[in-house]
């Protein structure tokens, strides 16, 4: 079953998908919903995807060529490996854009406030669920950023 959750802010929104993205009646209820903002640029963040199936992809590139028919954006936010790996292997990364939490916020500071508040807003929920008290934001997704790259190269040593 697919759960989504809806967030605007000044010029995009975020619509947080939890579940699956198969082939159903939730996913014309996604397509409905992303294709409804009024916003220039959404994002699909996939983090709490944990399936997807080639009717889901379709839907997908469906919403992505009807969103550059109109001149707005659709980004696709932290995919998880399983749907970043179907993504990769059907070659889609060549058609969608697809950004880290990193590379959203970089991208996102340059004319605006340093952090939006959605994203703060997000970053500490994720710190306070894990039990983690940090004293800013930027230095969490420093050191998740950090450990996962330590963490490949080591692998790649291997």
């Amino acid at each position: 079953m697919l759960q989504l959750a809806i967030q605007h802010s000044d010029n995009f929104t975020t619509i947080w998908c939890k579940g699956r993205i198969v082939c159903g009646d939730n996913l014309h209820r996604l397509k409905v919903v992303t294709l409804s903002q009024n916003t220039p640029e959404v994002l699909l963040d996939l983090s709490s995807v944990n399936l997807i199936d080639a009717a889901g992809l379709g839907a997908l590139v469906d919403v992505h060529k009807r969103f550059q028919c109109a001149y707005k954006k659709m980004e696709l936010r932290d995919p998880t490996r399983f749907v970043s790996h179907v993504v990769r292997t059907t070659r889609l990364d060549t058609v969608f854009h697809i950004v880290r939490t990193r590379q959203f916020a970089a991208a996102h500071t340059k004319g605006r406030k340093r952090w939006s508040a959605l994203v703060q807003l997000f970053m500490t929920t994720l710190a306070l669920a894990a039990g983690v008290v940090v004293s800013s934001v930027g230095v969490l997704i420093d050191s998740a950023f950090s450990s996962r790259r330590k963490s490949r190269e080591h692998q790649r040593r291997r």
